[in-house]
């Protein structure tokens, strides 16, 4: 019954609703089915609406999902949000939060080693394609002389 009333109230646009009974579900797929529903204008009108026990449940999801989805930017728009919105209540809890701000750690390095590695590669790739088009024109202009 409670995962039908978490569809009907985001369908009908209460994503706050939807996201306390998402985390109370403690169901990953139904609080990823939430949380990306939510506009990133909203995104800090709902953390800032949870309740700290919402907020600690949702941050380890977050941490989760971080570690799987390619939406890195919304994500870490959460994270954000959470960690300026309840961040002194965060600290206050350490013994509560510390396993899950370590995996946030250790979540936003992986990606950050990941996007680096596909920078260096997109660059070592535009260098290649630069310098085949320097001497792809150098080619022609020769045999035009």
């Amino acid at each position: 019954k409670q995962w039908y009333q978490r569809r009907v109230r985001v369908q009908s646009g209460e994503l706050l609703k939807g996201l306390v009974i998402a985390l109370r579900l403690n169901t990953a797929l139904y609080v990823r089915e939430v949380v990306e529903q939510v506009p990133q204008d909203q995104i800090h009108y709902i953390v800032s609406a949870l309740p700290l026990h919402h907020v600690i449940a949702l941050l380890a999801f977050i941490v989760e999902l971080l570690s799987s989805s390619s939406h890195l930017h919304f994500y870490t728009l959460w994270v954000r949000s959470i960690v300026t919105t309840h961040g002194p209540a965060l600290k206050k809890n350490s013994s509560q939060t510390m396993s899950t701000l370590n995996g946030l750690l250790s979540a936003l390095t992986s990606q950050t080693r990941t996007l680096s590695s596909l920078c260096d590669t997109n660059q070592y790739f535009l260098d290649v394609i630069l310098t085949h088009g320097k001497f792809h024109k150098s080619e022609i202009s020769q045999e035009v002389f």
